[in-house]
């Protein structure tokens, strides 16, 4: 518990330095966006090929990367029909928060922290289920309606993914890894280098970014995105806990995953469609709150 707490609290704090930063003037709001093209094109593929040196298939978990994929694709579809009536930027707000888990970040520690090392294997096979998704699938999909006049396609959404650096490194491991090609320790080892920086640049760029004024109608969408979210996402996690037949460590696994928050990645994909700041900001640390909240909730209960 006091592993996962000083996590969370140094999430916290990066956070609040990179608002110090902008508060006290050495650094500009618009400096996040330099911040954000590091994230996609260094440290967020860094750290998705890093997750790879322990990666391994068992067919038995194989229902949960259908888990992890299944869920966002519903969670993408409930985000596409309740945000239809809505302007390009709202639609796009939901489309990246709506689906899409912060597993590498987040979820992780939890698992580590409070059940068997053999958990971490079925997080990682749920992870490879929502990558995709987090990667490119909810960009693109974003992208689509932003514009208000680009429409979603197949092509569309293959050249997005194919465009996005953190999924172009997730998809070319996973085409290494399925025949069996295993890269040296010294690739990862490099890596992991570049990718330890990304949760703190993630973190400071939310700060940086960060801002208290939000009108009522932004708080309103804001906590409609979070409710249609979570609304699924609690029921999932109590079927799959309650319903399936799957061992306890799995469904415990699952349920911490289902009730992640949503992917950090949701900050510059936002910032690129065009998205309102405050809200992409409000967003993230809202999700990660309610998701800390709900898996502290969760662990004491399986206690």
């Amino acid at each position: 518990m006091a592993s996962v707490c000083f996590k969370v609290l140094a999430f916290i704090l990066m956070i609040a330095f990179g608002y110090l930063m902008k508060a006290r003037h050495i650094l500009q709001q618009e400096d996040s966006q330099i911040l954000m093209k590091i994230i996609i094109n260094i440290t967020m593929p860094a750290a998705l090929i890093s997750g790879f040196r322990t990666f391994s298939i068992d067919v038995s978990l194989f229902f949960a990367l259908a888990i992890g994929f299944g869920m966002n694709l519903l969670l993408l579809a409930a985000g596409w029909i309740y945000s239809v009536r809505k302007d390009g930027e709202t639609r796009a707000l939901y489309l990246l928060n709506t689906p899409s888990y912060n597993i590498g970040n987040f979820v992780l520690p939890f698992v580590q922290g409070f059940l068997p090392s053999s958990a971490v294997l079925c997080l990682c096979m749920f992870d490879a289920g929502n990558n995709p998704f987090g990667a490119g699938i909810t960009y693109s999909a974003a992208c689509s309606v932003s514009g208000g006049s680009q429409r979603l396609s197949i092509r569309h959404i293959l050249r997005t993914l194919f465009h996005s650096p953190p999924f172009l490194a997730y998809f070319i491991m996973l085409v290494l890894y399925l025949p069996g090609i295993r890269l040296p320790d010294e690739f990862f080892d490099l890596c992991t280098l570049f990718g330890q920086g990304n949760a703190f640049l993630a973190m400071f760029t939310l700060g940086l970014i960060f801002e208290w004024h939000l009108t009522r109608e932004d708080l309103r969408e804001v906590a409609q995105i979070l409710g249609l979210r979570y609304f699924l996402c609690l029921a999932t996690a109590a079927v799959v806990f309650l319903i399936t037949p799957f061992d306890l460590v799995i469904r415990q696994t699952l349920c911490l995953c289902l009730i992640g928050p949503v992917t950090t990645l949701a900050i510059p994909f936002g910032l690129s469609c065009g998205c309102k700041q405050s809200m992409i900001a409000a967003l993230s640390s809202v999700s990660m709150a309610a998701s800390f909240v709900l898996s502290l909730i969760s662990l004491l209960l399986w206690a």
